[in-house]
């Protein structure tokens, strides 16, 4: 379990440039060896000047699956959204990954936080 005392807190920002997910897709975030992540906040913004479309995806290494988060969701011009928020949060094992990509252009932006916890093996 989880010990808050021992949290290493991180925040990590990304401009997706990948069109394309699963191993093409640009890295938010990975989770270090021997650590858990809880993500408690996941902010995505759109830069254009127009509509566009991301996705999100949680690469979970135990079953070299990825997953989608988001899938082609629609953001309006030069807006934002939270993925996680109130309260929720998104536990990553040592090794998962956050992999985001857009439908064309570099004009979204990712921010991701949270905390790491040690897990010795």
């Amino acid at each position: 379990m989880a010990n808050p005392a021992t949290a290493k807190y991180f925040t990590k920002a990304k401009d997706l440039s990948a069109t394309s997910g699963g191993a093409s897709g640009d890295v938010v975030y990975t989770c270090p060896n021997n650590h858990v992540s809880l993500i408690t906040f996941l902010h995505v913004s759109n830069g254009s000047t127009n509509n566009k479309k991301y996705s999100l995806q949680w690469y979970e290494l135990a079953t070299t699956t990825y997953h989608f988060l988001v899938d082609e969701h629609s953001l309006a011009a030069n807006s934002l959204e939270e993925v996680v928020q109130g309260g929720g949060y998104l536990a990553l094992a040592a090794g998962d990954k956050i992999i985001g990509f857009e439908d064309s252009s570099s004009d979204f932006h990712v921010v991701i936080s949270g905390a790491e916890y040690y897990q010795p093996t």
